[in-house]
């Protein structure tokens, strides 16, 4: 049976199961790659492009008639070595990139905003900001099984097989990543 779709403004006619099937992973992971990209990224305009990115490779690869066995993890093995490579290009991350807002707020929002609500949110926003560079200083291994973890959603056995080890490791990895942050971050208070 032949399908139309369209995926990221482009018409697609599927005419086998494998491209059934990347419609589907397109629909279920488009999002929660974007997540994973923006937050090790910092930069929205990048998540973006790279979980395109990731599509077209992937897209490339079923075109050229071989089959995916596992969507998710294939997805995410060829994210990773785009955000891996990204680093590359960029080896040294700057100060304003790590602090990248997403939104801001205009001038005319804040004034209708109580200078409570001002400060309260100018408070999320540094601990926000804090904790997102404490995990940034992590070493690599632990934060990327961290933000697998809690940003992905991830389970220990589906970052075990993204990362090419044992269960019991990626678990180690999240415990040892978290028992860092709470070091590091010390009372909340002083954020």
């Amino acid at each position: 049976m032949i399908q139309k779709a369209r995926v990221a403004g482009f018409r697609i006619v599927t005419k086998n199961l494998n491209e059934e099937e990347f419609l589907r992973a397109f629909e279920n992971y488009s999002d929660a790659l974007f997540r994973h990209a923006y937050f090790r990224l910092s930069s929205r305009e990048r998540a973006n492009d790279l979980a395109q990115e990731t599509f077209l490779k992937a897209w490339d690869y079923i075109r050229k008639g071989k089959n995916v066995g596992h969507w998710k993890s294939f997805l995410y093995h060829i994210m990773n070595n785009l955000i891996i490579d990204e680093y590359r290009r960029k080896k040294e991350m700057s100060l304003d990139a790590l602090l990248e807002e997403e939104p801001t707020h205009t001038s005319s929002s804040l004034a209708v905003d109580s200078r409570a609500e001002r400060e309260e949110r100018f408070d999320d926003e540094r601990l926000r900001i804090r904790i997102r560079t404490l995990i940034a200083e992590l070493p690599k291994r632990d934060c990327e099984a961290l933000t697998m973890r809690y940003i992905d959603g991830l389970s220990p056995k589906e970052i075990a097989v993204l990362l090419g080890i044992s269960e019991n490791a990626a678990s180690v990895r999240i415990h040892r990543a978290i028992g860092e942050l709470k070091k590091r971050c010390g009372p909340l208070e002083n954020l």
